[in-house]
């Protein structure tokens, strides 16, 4: 099986729900990301046939306009989502093996493959991602998916509280006698990573404003306040509800784990995508992880491995990790030998597709 793969460098695709990255195996950064719509797509589920053109289009645009090569006799590693629905992975694995002419195409849990990025076999890892927070523990390089949780709360909440405030106080635009233009979910984005932070637990009493320039070139002024309170729905989430929060995320995984798991999954919380870039706010989620603990008498017994919590070490950025980690993970054996190949996948016509949560139980 082996010996069948192409010699050439492998192409790493990293699917996200708004962003798709995508670059050469063993480099240790992509080469493009690109907006994409597959997380509304999601919300209602379009059929094979659109998601066969949709993918076509997007994935022609990555190899043939963005990376500039050929992906015909390419092996292809793919880092996707735990629960992807099984007709995007059809249609996927049938566009790059009927389209594209792929050689081989490797599918990995992205939430496994940012461990490969950070040289740790053990950790919880907490995927903060655009329209929700997803959380899987790894003890020891054996993932544990009944635990397996997902939280609500990404940074498209952010971005809402952002438009809903600016959209509400119009004048705040220092020049009045111009038409006012709404704030959109892109400009409302684009204000959350330059402009946000999370306060810590000893909070600056005074932040300033902050000013953006619009398209029409008008001066968009983003009051102190609203720069840190639009990070607060990722930590206290919906209040009427419980278990909206990250820090919730994290604790209700925590309860339900095995008593000789909980200390090392609170001594290794990775938490990865574009969410966990927001200055201040991993250090945030494990301070209030703490403190929540703390005033939890399940926990009452174990405080010192409470006080222990703390952040695994990166190296490189939290929302590329997982796709660092298949870049490196694409240019090992496990990646070939774990390999679907063009052949296998035309005599199989398609049946050959894992299904992660029952191939967890035999062990990644």
């Amino acid at each position: 099986m082996v010996s069948s793969l192409s010699d050439k460098s492998a192409l790493v695709l990293e699917l996200g729900a708004r962003y798709a990255r995508c670059g050469i195996s063993g480099e240790c950064a992509p080469r493009c990301v690109e907006r994409w719509q597959v997380g509304e797509m999601l919300e209602t589920p379009p059929s094979a046939a659109k998601w066969r053109q949709y993918l076509y289009s997007k994935l022609h645009t990555l190899c043939f306009d963005l990376l500039l090569v050929s992906p015909t006799r390419r092996h292809f590693v793919v880092c996707e989502d735990l629960l992807l629905p099984r007709v995007f992975r059809e249609t996927l694995l049938s566009v790059l093996f009927d389209v594209f002419k792929a050689s081989a195409v490797t599918l990995v849990p992205s939430m496994l493959m940012v461990l490969y990025a950070t040289a740790n076999h053990t950790a919880l890892v907490v995927d903060c991602g655009w329209a929700e927070t997803r959380l899987l523990p790894v003890f020891k390089d054996i993932p544990l998916p009944y635990l397996y949780q997902t939280v609500p709360v990404g940074s498209r909440n952010c971005c809402e509280v952002i438009r809903r405030e600016l959209n509400t106080s119009r004048d705040q635009l220092m020049d009045t006698s111009k038409v006012v233009m709404p704030v959109t979910e892109t400009l409302a984005e684009d204000i959350l990573e330059r402009a946000c932070f999370a306060q810590q637990k000893d909070p600056l009493l005074n932040v300033v404003d902050a000013e953006f320039q619009t398209q029409g070139n008008d001066v968009l002024q983003v009051p102190g306040f609203l720069r840190t309170s639009a990070v607060e729905q990722l930590l206290s989430g919906d209040g009427d509800r419980d278990g909206t929060s990250i820090v919730d995320g994290i604790v209700q995984v925590l309860k339900k784990a095995p008593l000789d798991v909980r200390a090392a999954m609170l001594e290794n919380l990775l938490l990865v995508g574009g969410a966990a870039m927001i200055p201040g706010l991993v250090q945030r989620v494990v301070a209030e992880v703490r403190e929540v603990l703390h005033h939890d008498n399940e926990f009452a017994s174990a405080s010192v491995a409470v006080d222990r919590a703390q952040l695994v070490q990166t190296y490189f950025p939290r929302n590329m990790l997982a796709w660092v980690g298949g870049s490196i993970y694409a240019a090992t054996e496990g990646a070939r030998v774990s390999a679907i190949l063009s052949k296998d996948y035309s005599s199989s016509k398609g049946t050959s597709i894992p299904d992660w949560l029952s191939v967890a139980e035999e062990g990644f």
